[in-house]
């Protein structure tokens, strides 16, 4: 009866270890296949009217993609009743507290937020910028958090519209083991 109960134990144990051992591996890729996350923060350029903005690539890398501090922009709002424009300069990031591989794609957690002000500075690292719209300018100024949670399959574009006509944009794709994409991100290269 010991001897039961130790070998059912043991295959017990040996199927939970099995199991804790694929969670968050995805089951539909193959060996040597990697997943990214390709993001993009667009805005209208304030001198030139164009789309203007970044897009980046962040690989997964052990169930977690890092975080991200866009570069400080410039902003501008006209409103039609002939007054002067406002200006703004905005700082954003993007996290992503929860991420999980699915059947076909990732389910992604975010948190994007934009901070629009006078002045901003940024630090990442050992490089510091910042950027000021002058006194006698008409200034924007405002904050805004979302938190979108998608479930996002291979090559499909989420977005969200943010204040002042940023634009969040968001997709996952796969690379086979040569690191040639497989699935193709329609977000435009900035």
């Amino acid at each position: 009866m010991q001897r039961i109960l130790t070998l059912s134990s043991l295959a017990a144990t040996g199927l939970l270890l099995s199991a804790c051992a694929s969670l968050g591996t995805p089951a539909d890729l193959q060996a040597g296949q990697t997943v990214a996350v390709v993001n993009s923060l667009s805005w209208d350029n304030p001198l030139s009217g164009k789309r203007d903005g970044v897009r980046t690539s962040w690989p997964i890398k052990d169930g977690k993609i890092a975080s991200e501090y866009f570069p400080l922009a410039q902003l501008k709002q006209c409103d039609a009743d002939g007054k002067p424009c406002a200006w703004g300069v905005m700082r954003a990031q993007r996290s992503a507290p929860t991420l999980s591989f699915a059947d076909g794609g990732v389910e992604l957690a975010l948190n994007v937020s934009i901070d629009v002000a006078r002045r901003q500075d940024a630090r990442q690292d050992e490089m510091q910028t910042a950027m000021a719209i002058p006194q006698d300018v008409a200034a924007l100024a405002g904050r805004q958090q979302v938190q979108p949670i998608w479930k996002l399959k291979y090559g499909k574009v989420e977005q969200v519209e943010l204040d002042y006509g940023v634009r969040y944009q968001v997709c996952v794709q796969r690379y086979d083991a040569a690191g040639k994409v497989i699935d193709t991100c329609a977000i435009p290269f900035i």
